[in-house]
């Protein structure tokens, strides 16, 4: 059996409904099993999207996506490759940054967070990077022309997770998170 990793919030984000990005920063979040209090991408279920084929557009499936993560370390390597200063977790429509877990995105389908709160979240998968957040990025660098379609290319693989909760409560900034990998957890 392998040691848990720790890590630390950096940062809590809030994207309401109808809001386009960057996301608002927060010192606390309520969790419940919908998801972030006041977060678009709250709700037991979702419209599917392109990514959720076979089933059409619009169909209500069980939402996966309720929460999405990125760590700093990963930030810095995207912001390094775009060649800009910097590239904040509120740019890219992220829940929550925390720091500390190294390789996050590469964690596995099935892991579980959890928080020194009380909070369990469990990882669906690779948070894919997109144009919307590539264009949210544009914005913060106009001089810059081309990055909203340079960062897809250069965030695959570090774009973050996303999950859905396991167990709600609440989230500080500033608390720390143990993440057991996906092959350590016991059903």
């Amino acid at each position: 059996m392998s040691e848990m990793m720790t890590g630390k919030v950096e940062a809590l984000l809030l994207s309401p409904p109808d809001s386009y990005l960057p996301a608002k920063a927060v010192e606390q979040v309520e969790v419940t099993w919908e998801g972030l209090v006041g977060d678009k991408h709250a709700g037991l279920t979702m419209q599917a999207n392109s990514y959720q084929k076979p089933y059409l557009k619009g169909a209500e499936i069980r939402n996966v996506r309720q929460i999405s993560l990125v760590s700093r370390e990963e930030l810095e390597q995207i912001a390094a490759g775009l060649d800009v200063l910097e590239l904040q977790a509120a740019w890219v429509g992220a829940n929550m940054l925390v720091s500390g877990i190294p390789d996050l995105t590469q964690l596995p389908s099935g892991s579980r967070f959890y928080f020194e709160g009380g909070v369990g979240l469990v990882v669906e998968g690779e948070n894919l990077p997109c144009s919307t957040a590539g264009g949210a990025v544009q914005e913060q660098y106009p001089e810059r022309e081309g990055l909203a379609s340079q960062f897809p290319k250069k965030a695959i693989g570090k774009r973050g997770l996303v999950g859905w909760v396991e167990k709600p409560g609440s989230i500080r900034v500033g608390e720390t998170v143990q993440v057991k990998l996906a092959q350590d957890v016991k059903s």
